[in-house]
């Protein structure tokens, strides 16, 4: 959620609000404004040495947030392999900004909720601000960005200017259902009756709240799916939160299939998303809502609905012009080998190329990142150091092929046996090391148990179709409360103790540091 302070600026300065309206503004009493604990996220995250630590500790204060933050860290949403079972996990999984992100959202809505204008429909308001938040993450992460809650905020607050606008000019929405009419339509008659519209208002609340640059942007835009006139850079994050509201229209005000045809076009033309690709995002949409009505304690659509549109959709949405396709399916590819280029440079930045492991500078990154986090949240981090017994006579006899299928194997095993949570690193030459955190050391003496075991039963073959057996020792170190480690240095220092300790007591066997200490 952190953006340079120039672009702030930038933003601010496009804010277009008459005079009379921003002294309206300025002295409205009944504006909506953030709980406290929305202010502590908003600081937290324009912080750029946020951790672990501290965002666990502000969200871990108000237990209602860090359930929802769990909830949906094993929802739909996120489908991963692996449920997470504690909120550190959670952490670790969604990401530090995403969670600030999310926890700002549940915030806010929780608030904003609790007071309703009168004359407004207001659960109409907020059916389209949840499942405009869900089609915003949705569309972000079709393109992989790394920002889709950030996109998920913008999109749930685009229309908070409507909240501002109906508590100090409630004369613009008497006589009109705002939510069943285009949004285009909806500005042009606050335009009409206030000479500014609900995304200007919105912006400028937005920016009095001291919100990230982002989301003035793309509150402010969110009428433009073009985005005429934003940065190129900042051109997507706008398109993914205008388009999000137009969807949520198709659901909630006109799902006739011109609408339906309409909606198909636009998100083909500004986001180069086939329509057959969007005929498979109304399908995810479908999973996603019933979490966001769980999360957001809010139905907004019934079970019925919600087959209807989505089959509706789906049919519609199937047949389209092959030339059309095939001329599109050209920059979805461009858009695609542009990604696994940008993967491809991540990879060879932070992996070992033969294995595919970590490599020893992004281990040690990780090392002192969660040592830090372990030892000021009073969590468990174990490590282990694995080494691969006889390996020099294996490539003495195998040659260097022979040594690389080795290394190859053991890192399968290690990658295979192991959490997501978990990093495997290949420290140099025969050495592995495992950072597994939340283990104690029982637990993690079961895991090299458990490797020790598995690795006897492995078969390598060389290139020359011989096979040779695989052995490991591993040394293990833990930090708890009351361990004697002061950093990190002195836990990878002591699994490689153990680790000798191994490797001279006979080999193919696991040695903890405790044990050896108690002995």
């Amino acid at each position: 959620m952190q953006e340079a302070a120039g672009s702030e600026a930038i933003v601010m300065s496009q804010i277009e609000i008459p005079e009379k309206m921003l002294q309206r503004l300025r002295i409205g009493t009944s504006l909506p404004s953030p709980p406290a604990v929305a202010m502590r996220v908003i600081t937290l995250a324009q912080d750029p040495e946020i951790d672990l630590a501290r965002v666990a500790d502000t969200v871990s204060a108000d237990p209602a947030i860090a359930a929802k933050v769990m909830r949906i860290a094993n929802s739909a949403m996120y489908a991963r392999r692996r449920q997470s079972t504690n909120l550190r996990q959670a952490l670790i999984m969604l990401g530090l900004n995403a969670t600030l992100s999310l926890a700002l959202s549940f915030t806010l809505v929780s608030t904003l909720r609790k007071d309703p204008p009168k004359g407004f429909d207001f659960p109409a308001y907020w059916k389209r601000a949840i499942l405009a938040g869900t089609w915003a993450k949705l569309l972000a992460s079709e393109f992989g960005r790394r920002d889709a809650e950030e996109i998920f905020l913008a999109a749930l607050l685009q229309d908070i200017g409507m909240l501002a606008l109906n508590r100090i000019a409630p004369e613009v929405y008497a006589g009109i259902s705002p939510f069943r009419l285009d949004h285009g339509r909806v500005a042009q008659h606050e335009r009409n009756c206030v000479e500014t519209d609900h995304r200007m208002v919105g912006a400028w609340l937005l920016q009095n709240w001291n919100m990230p640059p982002a989301l003035l942007r793309g509150v402010q835009h969110s009428h433009d799916p073009s985005a005429a006139g934003v940065e190129p850079e900042h051109r997507e994050f706008v398109r993914c939160v205008a388009l999000s509201g137009e969807l949520a229209d198709v659901w909630l005000a006109d799902h006739s299939e011109t609408s339906i045809r309409r909606i198909g076009n636009r998100v083909h033309n500004h986001l180069g998303i086939l329509p057959n690709r969007l005929k498979e995002l109304f399908d995810t949409i479908g999973e996603h809502i019933p979490v966001a009505e769980g999360l957001f304690d809010m139905e907004i659509l019934s079970a019925e609905e919600l087959e209807d549109i989505t089959t509706q959709a789906r049919e519609i949405l199937l047949v389209r012009n092959l030339h059309q396709i095939d001329r599109n399916r050209d920059l979805e590819n461009q858009q695609s080998r542009l990604r696994a280029e940008n993967s491809a440079l991540r990879l060879e930045r932070e992996h070992d190329a033969l294995t595919g492991t970590c490599n020893r500078r992004a281990f040690a990154e990780a090392l002192e990142r969660e040592f830090t986090a372990a030892s000021t949240n009073a969590w468990p981090l174990s490590l282990m150091f694995i080494d691969i017994d006889h390996f020099k006579d294996i490539n003495d006899t195998y040659g260097h092929q022979g040594g690389d299928a080795m290394l190859k194997a053991v890192a399968a095993l290690l990658t295979g046996s192991l959490r997501e949570t978990d990093m495997v690193a290949r420290y140099g030459g025969d050495e592995f090391v495992l950072l597994l955190p939340g283990l104690d050391v029982r637990q993690v003496e079961a895991v090299a148990e458990r490797l020790v075991y598995e690795a006897r039963t492995r078969q390598v073959r060389a290139v020359d179709g011989r096979s040779f057996a695989v052995t490991l020792s591993l040394g293990v170190a833990t930090y708890e409360i009351g361990s004697a480690f002061t950093n990190a240095q002195a836990l990878l220092n002591a699994a490689d103790s153990a680790l000798y300790h191994s490797k001279h007591s006979g080999r193919d066997r696991h040695t903890s540091y405790e044990r050896i200490k108690a002995a």
